[in-house]
């Protein structure tokens, strides 16, 4: 005779094994839950262990920047990464600005102030590094200024992929607005030396400025501006490129240039404006010869030079009496054509090499218009 269980008995069995699960299930929550709280102890830990971890030097050239200095130092003071030592460089200034570089180091230990005679932008940052003692390099403009993680950002990515060099983006401070260089601010990209500078050479995920990376001393040491020359950075990167092997490259706009009215990008032509040709004529050589892949991208490069050295000279209403205005307008006139098929440019500027290639006059008409428009924009 077969024994059947209860209704009684089946219904305590229920419960019992109802009773086990949530036991069970209780268990593995509370582990979860022990084994996440460690975790996050963990890394807490070593978020601060990392933020102690290597000294960083910031070097800010100052020359007459009274009037944006205190700004530009309160946004590195206040950085997240805090193990920095700050390098302030007065280059000879002829306003309060070296005064002023001695009242704040008397609010922060952090800060060093070094007084020497004018030499100029690339001699003021020389100096800087000769005198820096941190593992790892930053250069940042007096007029400038950074977001309150920059530096955090950058340390972490680079420490995180072994890099040489850790870049961000940049965003464009005007007096009415803010742009910021790259439209997506949530890329992410490690990059070998021809993925670099393919992306230098266009410009958006890697902008031309040296001021938005951190780079290690030990290439940093190596290498220095050049004296008596503008565009700068672009020498600099120029060498740069020679001797960092791994790029880790994030697009937050987290370094704010500063558009000023009397900057030099908004000056009339000068000799020493050539130097934008010259250095990019470098880099078409160098492309050609070691990395001919990219000869699209060195030629946007070297005619945007030109574009730029141009626009300088057409503000003048006698600009065919400049030395070199033969050569640039010639430059671009004959490469007109590429130029409009180069899908780099921006549509405007590809039309503009045709209006250019028709009638130079025609061309500053419409120069002169944008310029105007940009002003009431900007």
């Amino acid at each position: 005779m077969d024994c059947q269980r209860s209704p009684f008995s089946q219904y305590f069995s229920a419960i019992v094994s109802c009773l086990i699960y949530y036991i069970v299930v209780f268990a593995l929550v509370k582990d979860e839950i022990f084994i996440s709280s460690l975790e996050a102890i963990k890394n807490k830990f070593k978020k601060e262990r990392i933020i102690m971890l290597d000294l960083v030097s910031v070097i800010v050239p100052v020359y007459n920047v009274e009037q944006y200095l205190e700004r530009c130092v309160d946004s590195i003071k206040n950085q997240s990464y805090s193990h920095l030592e700050i390098l302030l460089i007065d280059d000879g200034a002829t306003d309060s600005s070296g005064q002023l570089c001695d009242t704040l180091a008397e609010s922060d230990s952090r800060i060093k102030v070094f007084h020497k005679a004018n030499g100029g932008l690339s001699d003021a940052r020389n100096y800087g590094l000769q005198h820096a003692s941190g593992g790892f390099i930053l250069f940042l403009d007096s007029d400038d200024y950074i977001h309150l993680h920059m530096i955090e950002s950058l340390y972490e990515q680079l420490i995180k992929e072994d890099a040489d060099v850790s870049v961000c983006n940049i965003m464009n401070v005007y007096e009415t607005g803010e742009s910021p260089q790259c439209e997506n601010p949530e890329l992410y990209f490690v990059m070998n030396t021809d993925e670099f500078l393919k992306e230098y050479l266009i410009g958006k995920l890697v902008p031309g400025s040296i001021c938005n990376k951190l780079i290690k001393r030990d290439l940093a040491k190596h290498l220095s501006f050049p004296k008596g020359k503008i565009y700068e950075d672009a020498y600099y990167h120029f060498d740069l490129i020679k001797v960092a092997k791994k790029y880790v490259v994030n697009t937050k706009p987290h370094y704010y240039y500063f558009h000023r009215g009397d900057s030099s990008t908004t000056k009339p032509f000068s000799e020493k404006d050539l130097s934008c040709v010259d250095v990019y004529e470098t880099f078409y050589n160098y492309v050609m010869s070691y990395y001919p892949e990219l000869k699209k991208e060195a030629f946007f490069r070297l005619a945007h030079a030109h574009f730029v050295v141009l626009d300088k000279m057409l503000l003048d209403e006698n600009f065919k009496e400049f030395k070199e205005y033969p050569r640039i307008y010639g430059y671009l006139k004959k490469h007109a054509f590429a130029i409009f098929k180069n899908d780099i440019f921006r549509k405007g500027r590809r039309i503009s090499a045709l209006a250019l290639f028709v009638n130079v006059r025609l061309y500053r008409i419409l120069l002169l218009k944008n310029i105007e428009q940009s002003k009431k924009i900007n």
